[in-house]
């Protein structure tokens, strides 16, 4: 094997997997402020504008787990590198896209190459930095999520708004060939188990089934409404489908899909995955009303709405990376903890906003509101990843990644419920989908405030579970999974 000579090998495998970490999560958020001019582009009726950003969440949740599980198997290299080949295939379709249902389907196949992406890039990190350095090494990767996440909606509204809707996903296809080609000539294989090792096709097919089914009742609930039969047959069909996922994976034991015994006999791993569900349950859907509130309330136009929302994926970029390295030293139960606690009184502070308040306040509150999500998050990340085996961090960070995207789709959920039980529907298709520009800023307001103390309680709940983690177990001498 050529020598590797300049920038350290594992430093260039951060770079690389931090594209990926940046641009699955970005897509989640970048079509947010563009769906007003797609939906009149396209003809879109309430319910595919609905469907364009969650069958992309949807589509991420219910394959991440099955494909970290593929990476172990056949190697994560090839995983990431077919992740962004399909991944581009996906964009450019999108920008080609004449209708609503060919824009959904294609965002179907950009969900496919985003979790091939998302669930190797983090377990190629993994491997190539030793325990003592993996903190700060996922602190950085995180910070790309982050970046992702939070940049997504100013730069959609840019680049729509300079280029037409069209430009949100093409912009795609040159990052991932340059992506795609940095990675077949930088990167090198990890250690793959022996390819005889069966995969788990039943409890891969039972798992899918139930997190489609439970995202798409909790997606149809607000329309539809929460006792319709629509609504009530997904969640049966759900909840039959995780109980024979649970029992399948009993009987396979370490052959199936997801070993069990990660949750039942690993503390650490159970209470830190959960936490960072919770993490992304209370944080994501904020987003999206911080956002309405600051162009529809404040009267502020789209490009300094994205300049101050900026305000928190940079205070995330400087505290990630530093919360990453202290773990390595102190662990991350008290990072982790504090971080959820901090958190819970950024939003708890953003829900007190009001239609005078000024712009200072608003990115004090987001400064708050970034300290806690960058000091959580790192940490959490490193815990999960050094408490498996290494022929165990495909799954692992699949889980993870699966944490993360079904606490996005169901912060959504939970936003547009709660706003629209404390006022009306009509404003919920305001805030999320682009709707009627009618609606009072007063209900608005009042909507947003119910909405953020539950985002706020939910992060507290975060904090005790995070809490509850046990101690990171690791081998005691540390074997290099990936070939320098």
């Amino acid at each position: 094997m050529k020598k590797e000579t300049g920038l350290s090998y594992k430093w260039i495998v951060l770079i690389v997997a931090s594209v990926g970490s940046l641009m699955g999560p970005l897509d989640s958020t970048i079509v947010s402020v563009s769906m007003p001019s797609i939906s009149d582009a396209l003809q879109m009726d309430y319910a595919q504008t609905l469907w364009v950003p969650t069958a992309y969440l949807v589509t991420i949740a219910s394959i991440l787990l099955i494909i970290g599980r593929v990476s172990d198997i056949f190697g994560k290299k090839k995983i990431y590198i077919s992740g962004f080949a399909i991944f581009a295939v996906g964009s450019l379709l999108c920008s080609l896209a004449q209708s609503g249902e060919q824009l959904i389907s294609f965002r179907v196949i950009q969900g496919i190459g985003a979790s091939f992406i998302m669930t190797s890039g983090t377990a190629l990190v993994s491997a190539a930095f030793p325990p003592g350095e993996q903190g700060r090494a996922l602190g950085l990767n995180v910070m790309a999520v982050y970046l992702g996440l939070a940049i997504g909606p100013p730069l959609g509204g840019i680049l729509t708004q300079s280029f037409g809707w069209h430009s949100i996903f093409l912009v795609n296809v040159p990052i991932a060939i340059i992506t795609i080609a940095l990675a077949v000539w930088k990167l090198n294989e990890c250690e793959i188990l022996d390819k005889k090792v069966s995969f788990d096709i039943s409890g891969a097919i039972a798992f899918a089934v139930g997190l489609i089914t439970i995202l798409l009742g909790l997606t149809l609930g607000n329309t539809d409404g929460w006792l319709s039969a629509n609504v009530l047959i997904l969640v049966i069909i759900s909840i039959i489908s995780f109980v024979m996922f649970i029992r399948i994976e009993q009987k396979k034991g370490e052959n199936g899909l997801f070993d069990l015994r990660l949750f039942t006999k690993n503390r650490l791993f159970a209470a830190a995955n959960f936490s960072a569900f919770l993490n992304y349950t209370a944080y994501y859907g904020s987003t999206f009303v911080i956002s309405f509130y600051l162009q529809r309330v404040l009267g502020i136009d789209i490009g300094t709405t994205g300049l101050i929302l900026l305000a928190m994926p940079l205070v995330m970029c400087i505290i990630s990376p530093i919360s990453g390295s202290l773990s390595d030293k102190v662990g991350s139960r008290t990072l982790a903890t504090l971080g959820m606690i901090i958190m819970a009184v950024g939003l708890f502070l953003i829900s007190t906003l009001g239609m005078n308040t000024s712009i200072a306040i608003v990115v004090i509150y987001l400064v708050i509101l970034g300290i806690g999500m960058g000091m959580f998050s790192s940490p959490n990340t490193s815990a999960v990843m050094k408490s498996v085996r290494k022929d165990k961090t495909g799954v692992a960070s699949g889980m993870l990644s699966t944490m993360r995207t079904v606490g996005q789709s169901l912060s959504l959920v939970l936003m547009g419920s709660v706003m629209a039980i404390v006022t009306s529907s009509a404003l919920v298709s305001s805030v999320f989908m682009g709707g009627s520009s009618s609606v009072d800023n007063a209900e608005f307001i009042t909507g947003m405030s119910a909405a953020l103390k539950v985002s706020a309680l939910i992060a507290l709940i975060g904090a005790a579970s995070s809490t509850l983690r046990g101690k990171v177990e690791t081998e005691t001498e540390y074997e290099m999974s990936c070939p320098k």
